[in-house]
């Protein structure tokens, strides 16, 4: 037989015994290895071919995950900051005061965003049984957003994606399925803007937000579908 530069022959035997001849280079080697051996050999290389690597994540990723088929991630991030400039139609209101928020992005695998989920946590440290409330502003329906006609740069690095929040949250606001009874007050979205723009974070968990019965870890199982 003639041997080319790189090769691997396992040869099985009557008795379940094998051996594996390497060929590297024009040099063979021989090794005696058990059937079992060899099946989780090979086991071990199918899975590390199947790995799913994260590298480096964005800041305050709470969960990550990628489709094996197509390439799709998903990520979930808490947002720090308890700010934002935010427009309700032609009114633009600085550093408007926010509740804690929870961002949940789908990109393609080119890093173009497919999908924006959005909810209000509870203050203190996350857990999968942290409390969740009623998004009490417009464009969201369930934890889904709508960004209508709106583009977004595509992300060709996961760090990019610290800016993603404050993106979407600077989008022009309408009326677009925002309800009353989502906030205690019952107050209408310019009247309920108008309220809280003066107000702090904390205002929000005595005076507005309404529990919605589902935690984060709803979120990021619903999330992320």
């Amino acid at each position: 037989m003639i041997k080319t530069e790189n090769e691997l022959v396992i040869r099985i035997k009557a008795d379940d015994s094998a051996t594996v001849e390497y060929v590297i280079d024009g040099v063979v080697t021989h090794k005696a290895l058990s059937i079992i051996d060899i099946i989780q050999s090979l086991k071990q290389s199918w899975d590390r071919q199947n790995m799913v690597e994260s590298g480096f994540l964005p800041q305050n990723c709470i969960a990550f995950s990628r489709y094996i088929e197509g390439g799709n991630r998903c990520y979930v991030l808490d947002f720090p900051e308890r700010t934002s400039d935010i427009v309700y139609h032609n009114t633009e209101y600085d550093n408007f005061p926010l509740p804690r928020l929870i961002f949940g992005f789908m990109l393609s695998s080119e890093g173009r965003v497919m999908s924006v989920k959005i909810a209000v946590a509870d203050e203190g440290t996350l857990t999968e049984d942290t409390k969740l409330f009623h998004y009490p502003f417009s464009n969201v329906n369930g934890f889904r957003m709508c960004t209508g006609a709106n583009r977004f740069p595509a992300y060709k690095t996961m760090a990019a994606l610290n800016n993603l929040p404050q993106y979407v949250l600077k989008l022009p606001n309408n009326d677009d399925q925002f309800w009353k009874r989502d906030n205690k007050l019952e107050f209408g979205y310019r009247e309920l803007l108008e309220h809280l723009k003066d107000k702090s974070s904390a205002y929000y968990y005595t005076d507005v937000l309404i529990p919605s019965g589902k935690t984060l870890k709803d979120f990021v199982k619903e999330g992320l579908t």
